[in-house]
């Protein structure tokens, strides 16, 4: 028995015929859920609400007949067994229903046909069933495979194509009837670097060994156009045994080109198109490991362009990057095949020398770099004079590794600027304790204004006419755990190396005001202080209110606080200083020249801003009783600020024949050791105490 639950729909007039036809099946034993109809009408109605295992039908009905409820089963697309159970029919008209779709015709008095009938019509309407499925299964597949966005290739057992789908004409540009009869692979680059004959036979002898093979390969357009794609061989097998070999191949091209770019963003500099620091230091490891074996020593340069924050600054960006690239260009001229020039970012290169069997070769090529630079650079039309400072380290001599190499290159390159640029400066150990010490003082300083650390000095200034004490200069100090102070000139330029100064500069703003405002309230309320202003504070947008905000907290007024700056301040003419000292003058504040003489001493500079005083140099003062030149420069000096309308203060004064010229050349106050040291505020106040009392 086939199956044995069977839905039937009867579709019969006779009540009694379609029980008769129940007990056969029954008795076969078979589970019955029958429907019985009669008209067109029910009979659609029955076909909507479920479905059927078979339909058994009357011949001729008063409403209905077989040959119209064939119609419903056709109109319907059904494929179940449909069977006829009649009277006496003629011969030509069973024949025409079946021709119209009828599966059997029994004769009611002749049963014992049914159930064979059922069981075999059933059989074969599962079979009809399943070859359907079939059928659209292996269509599907085609569909597929013929509409698959990545090559299909079927081969035989030798690897001989028989089919290609359309993607494959696409990609390759080769039609079906071209590929098929060749052997799998014709279009891989086939004795090239990629895919040599031997690589042909090795990937065919591992598809054989283990059955299948995936892997990334490169192929020939029919152009002539290369592309890659990801290729996946697998097999076919029937009976165990290997009968064809179905090719999957994705064009990976767009993929592999962004894989590409990738790698030369990770290891190359966009601008200049050399070799980064991620890829140098591969390389210098490289160097490194050759050299452990090979005993030659390696050597790295570090060339950095000097003042090139300048030309950024001034010029602009895209300036800045010409001469950069235009710069790249020269030292590429110097480097051989067997070196590697790199950009680390900024305006810092590198050149790796290894297996440098000979240090004149080192020596030249550090003359030659300084040579490319001693010609300007023409962006334009304008030319633009730059040097270069370089630091040089070996390895093994002065490193143990890569990232020591490249630390002690750099620090070679930053002791050359240091040392006035343009020059090469060679690594040493004297070099890594500056560093040490840089280091300590960077690290003891983060937060120095809230650890109590810090103190100010005062050193009195005096007026030549009264000889009494009017202002004072504050002088920072770093006390130290064991109570030494450390000097400002060992750590100022460490904060403003590293950025700290602003925070400690704030520090002195507010500690100087409440100073001040302690002395006009205890002893004085006509005297004024003197603060070093750091050229990175004035370059802070904010600076000029920071300073106004001190002021307002102590009730002091802007003409109580002398804002001292050095030249250098001036010549580097930032747009964000420039701003920040005219509203100063604005604002009241009194600017004042420090170390007048010491650096490009201009008149221009002098007349840019109202500068109400000149501070004339300890360098000049110290060397005025026996030099005559330094004598006739110094009153010169206070000659010309006089006739700009600005005071002038002498440093340094340490003996009374210094106090008697500058009194005869009519400087306006003398500060230095013959008048005091500078002091803690407890002894300012005695000392104002002391030498400003009437009585």
């Amino acid at each position: 028995m086939y199956q044995q639950f069977l839905n039937i729909l009867f579709v019969e007039d006779s009540e009694d015929d379609v029980e008769l036809t129940l007990s056969e099946l029954v008795r076969a034993g078979y589970e019955i859920s029958a429907c019985r109809v009669e008209t067109a009408d029910a009979m659609q109605r029955a076909l909507d609400s479920r479905s059927w295992d078979i339909i058994v039908s009357d011949y001729k009905m008063p409403e209905f007949s077989a040959e119209r409820s064939l119609d419903l089963y056709s109109t319907n697309n059904l494929d179940i067994p449909f069977i006829i159970i009649s009277g006496v029919v003629e011969a030509e008209d069973v024949v025409y229903l079946l021709k119209q779709g009828a599966h059997d015709f029994l004769n009611k008095s002749a049963l014992a046909r049914l159930i064979p009938a059922v069981e075999r019509e059933l059989r074969e309407a599962h079979t009809r069933t399943a070859q359907r499925q079939a059928e659209q299964k292996v269509r599907t597949l085609s569909l597929a495979v013929e509409q698959s966005p990545v090559s299909v290739l079927i081969t035989d057992a030798e690897g001989i194509i028989e089919y290609v789908n359309p993607k494959f004409e696409y990609t390759s540009g080769y039609l079906a009837e071209e590929a098929i009869g060749k052997q799998l692979g014709f279009a891989l680059m086939v004795g090239s670097a990629d895919f040599s004959h031997t690589e042909s036979q090795v990937l065919w002898s591992h598809i054989r060994e283990h059955g299948r093979w995936g892997g990334e390969l490169c192929s020939v357009h029919k152009d002539g156009i290369l592309y890659w794609e990801y290729i996946n061989i697998s097999p076919l097998a029937e009976s165990g045994k290997i009968i064809r070999y179905v090719a999957v191949q994705e064009d990976i091209t767009a993929r592999r080109t962004y894989e590409a770019q990738l790698r030369k963003q990770a290891h190359y500099d966009d601008l200049t198109g050399l070799p980064n620091r991620r890829l140098m230091m591969e390389n210098i490891h490289h160097a490194i490991a050759t050299s452990h074996h090979s005993r030659m020593p390696v050597a790295l340069l570090c060339i950095d362009l000097d003042n090139f924050k300048d030309v950024n600054d001034t010029l602009g960006h895209e300036i800045g990057d010409e001469l950069l690239t235009q710069a790249a260009s020269r030292l590429a001229g110097l480097v051989s095949s067997t070196q590697l020039l790199g950009r680390t970012g900024g305006d810092e290169f590198f050149i790796l020398m290894p297996d440098l069997d000979d240090t004149c070769f080192l020596r030249n090529l550090i003359s030659d770099i300084m040579g490319v630079f001693s010609s300007p650079f023409v962006i334009n039309k304008h030319p633009h004079y730059i040097t270069a400072s370089i630091g040089t380290a070996m390895y093994p001599h002065q490193s143990v590794d890569a990232a020591t190499l490249l630390k002690n290159a750099e620090l070679a390159m930053y002791q050359a600027k240091k040392m006035g640029r343009n020059q090469c400066q060679f690594f040493s150990e004297s070099i890594n304790t500056l560093l040490n010490e840089k280091m300590a003082i960077e690290s003891a300083l983060r937060g120095i204004e809230h650890r109590n650390e810090l103190e100010l000095f005062y050193q009195p200034i005096i007026d030549r006419r009264t000889q009494k004490i009017v202002s004072c200069e504050a002088l920072l100090r770093w006390k130290t755990s064991d109570g030494s102070y450390i000097m400002p000139d060992v750590f100022i330029p460490v904060a403003e190396d590293t950025g700290l100064i602003n925070s400690v500069g704030e520090w002195v703003i507010h500690q100087a005001c409440k100073d001040l405002r302690f002395i006009h309230q205890t002893i004085d309320s006509t005297i004024k202080f003197a603060i070093n202003i750091s050229p990175k504070q004035l370059q802070e947008s904010d600076f000029p209110q920071h300073v106004e905000d001190n002021l307002d907290k102590f009730s002091l007024s802007p003409d109580m606080l002398k804002l001292e700056i050095t030249e250098n301040v001036l010549i580097h003419d930032i747009g964000e200083t420039n701003a920040n000292l005219r509203l100063l003058c604005d604002k009241g504040f009194q600017l004042s020249i420090d170390d007048f003489g010491t650096g490009y001493s201009s008149l221009a500079y002098l007349q840019k801003y109202p500068f109400a005083v000149l501070k004339i140099d300890r360098s000049f003062v110290s060397q005025i009783d026996n030099n005559s030149n330094n004598a006739k420069l110094t009153e010169a000096i206070i000659n010309m600020a006089h006739s700009l309308g600005m005071q002038v203060v002498a440093e340094g004064v340490e003996t009374s024949q210094q106090q008697q010229f500058l009194t005869e050349c009519e400087c306006d106050f003398f500060q230095g050791y013959l008048f005091s040291r500078p002091i803690p505020l407890k002894e300012l106040v005695i000392k104002i105490h002391d030498m400003n009392d009437d009585s």
